[in-house]
């Protein structure tokens, strides 16, 4: 996409500021005092400039009022639809019940239970799960920040209270992780906040990574992040890029990381228990017929830009929205409210909470209810197995990628987490109640990271190749003794990938095996490093067994990487 597109495109996704001090407590910045709910015909429900979005307006018939034979209809509701990106303008409304329903990021309603859970009247029971950013939000890092190791100490700015908070738990989970496996100590990051979202004002991040030196990284949302980095690739310094700006983190990887919800107040809950559910049911209906909609290219866009985005002309930054989300459907909003599925809502809650508590971006861990609504009969007669079909990974493509960011010497800096297997000589199965642990721990991060690549590796012990060459072995014996271990490892590294899906499919969680490229790395890459072109030898037992190993890794994808088709795509 040329720049100057993208350019138009971050121009029409500028949303309003927030005109309040960028370090004020949400709770200050919320006006209206608590009234009531009662009963009510009308259900105002608040929008979002999310690709997920489009789901309510369809619903609506395309309109901000129902209209006649549309989803909302036909489930007998009277829905009023209206924009607002604030938080704290949702929350005056919400107060006020002037609309009963939060719509924002897991993170957000986390922010948010500050003030609604001060009074049981306004303390917001969640109802349904939208979706999921998967490539709407990304981490733009300046040059000198080189992997998500180095954002310990780093500077950088979001929006107050804004939807890549959640990101933010993320990106600084993996960055913790990825410090402690050094062996050093991780500092906490300084966070400098903006009152706007998006464009390249004083007040918004991308303004302010753009004119501040000082700031390393900048949460931002994918078109600006395309505008930094000169099209999503490195910037040039050129066309509103900062130079060697590159996008380090993004939900196109971890893309289980931002979670968009409804709340509806608990009153308003208790006093139109059956209108909500007929919402929630609309809303399944309505996300179906959407994305079947948009496969037969039959989308309203001048509509959804107009409604969404404030600007009827921005038809192409309305696609490119849809694009960047998955909508979670039924059988998504099932799994979201399993406790034991790896990213239910309370487990995304929790990550969240284990990571903005310690930073004090969140006062603390707060435990908002949940519905308990069978979706699945909610949603009876909706059809949807789109996780279960089709891969979203074209392995040959994948394996390529992966080679060659090996042989340029850039997969570690590609990585965003890894995890280690061992083993014991002459293993070549690996039973589930033995890795239980680091089995769950594989799945819960190909959960989180369903965006990314996952390398199988399979290692091998040098030992044996090094004393067959002592001892004047041939050269053609040597490189049989290399082949074999290659052969081991690899033959380890497919065990180990099938026993992980295996043991994820008897949680009840679906991987797509697409996902994993295998590799027999045999004793190219040593724990013990590498001495004249030769694996260096153990000088213990331990180092020996350090070198029997099936390491994951997950591999972030370039943007424009033919190797990953998004689900909404299908």
């Amino acid at each position: 996409m040329h720049l100057r597109t993208t350019f138009a495109m971050a121009a029409a996704l500028a949303i309003s500021a927030v005109h309040a001090a960028p370090e004020q407590p949400l709770a200050d910045k919320v006006d209206a005092s608590v009234r009531a709910c009662r009963s009510s015909d009308t259900l105002r429900v608040p929008l979002r400039s999310s690709g997920v979005d489009l789901v309510p307006l369809y619903g609506n018939g395309y309109t901000l009022e129902t209209d006649g034979g549309s989803p909302f209809d036909q489930q007998d509701l009277d829905v009023e639809l209206w924009r607002e990106n604030d938080l704290a303008g949702q929350l005056d409304a919400y107060l006020s019940c002037e609309s009963p329903v939060l719509r924002g990021t897991q993170a957000q309603l986390q922010m948010a239970a500050a003030v609604t859970e001060a009074d049981e009247r306004t303390a917001m029971v969640v109802i349904y799960q939208h979706g999921w950013s998967t490539g709407a939000d990304a981490l733009v890092a300046r040059d000198r920040i080189d992997d998500l190791a180095d954002l310990s100490g780093a500077t950088i700015v979001l929006e107050a209270h804004g939807p890549q908070t959640d990101l933010l738990a993320s990106v600084l989970a993996a960055a913790k992780k990825q410090v402690s496996d050094a062996g050093d100590s991780w500092q906490q990051p300084t966070l400098v906040y903006t009152d706007a979202q998006t464009g390249f004002g004083d007040a918004t991040p991308g303004g302010h990574f753009y004119r501040d030196d000082g700031i390393d990284a900048a949460l931002v949302f994918r078109p600006d992040a395309n505008v930094l980095t000169s099209g999503g690739e490195t910037g040039t310094g050129a066309e509103g890029s900062v130079k060697g700006a590159e996008i380090l983190f993004s939900t196109q990887a971890a893309n289980r990381a931002v979670s968009e919800v409804y709340a509806v107040r608990s009153d308003y809950l208790e006093a139109n228990p059956e209108q909500v559910k007929r919402f929630v049911s609309a809303l399944f209906r309505a996300e179906e017929q959407a994305r079947e909609d948009v496969k037969k290219l039959i989308v309203d866009w001048e509509a959804v830009a107009t409604h969404l985005l404030g600007d009827s002309s921005a038809t192409e930054a309305a696609k490119t929205m849809w694009s960047t989300v998955e909508t979670s459907g039924m059988q998504g909003n099932v799994d979201w409210a399993r406790d034991d599925h790896p990213r239910s809502f309370r487990n995304v809650n929790a990550d969240i909470a284990n990571v903005l508590v310690p930073l004090g971006v969140l006062d603390s861990a707060h435990e908002i209810e949940m519905a308990g609504y069978d979706y699945a009969a909610l949603a009876e007669g909706v059809f949807d197995k789109r996780r279960v079909e089709l891969p979203s990974f074209d392995q040959n493509e994948a394996a390529k990628m992966v080679s060659e960011q090996r042989k340029q010497g850039q997969l570690d800096r590609k990585t965003i987490a890894s995890f280690e297997i061992h083993f014991k000589p002459n293993q070549s199965s690996f039973p589930i109640s033995e890795y239980r642990e680091e089995f769950t721990t594989i799945v819960e991060a190909a959960s989180k990271y369903g965006g990314a690549i996952f390398t199988v590796e399979g290692h091998a012990d040098p030992l044996s190749y090094l004393k067959k060459k002592k001892k004047g072995a041939s050269l053609s014996t040597l490189r049989s003794i290399r082949q074999a271990a290659r052969n081991l490892s690899r033959s380890r590294a497919v065990s180990v990938r099938d026993t992980v899906i295996e043991f994820a499919e008897s949680q009840g969680v679906q991987m797509d095996r697409s996902q994993f490229v295998t590799e027999g790395l045999g004793f190219s890459d040593p724990k013990t490093g590498i001495c004249g072109g030769d694996p260096c030898p153990p000088k213990t037992e331990a180092q020996w067994l350090s070198n029997m190993r099936v390491t994951f890794r997950a591999i972030r994808v370039e943007a424009e990487s033919s190797t990953f088709t998004p689900p909404n795509s299908w």
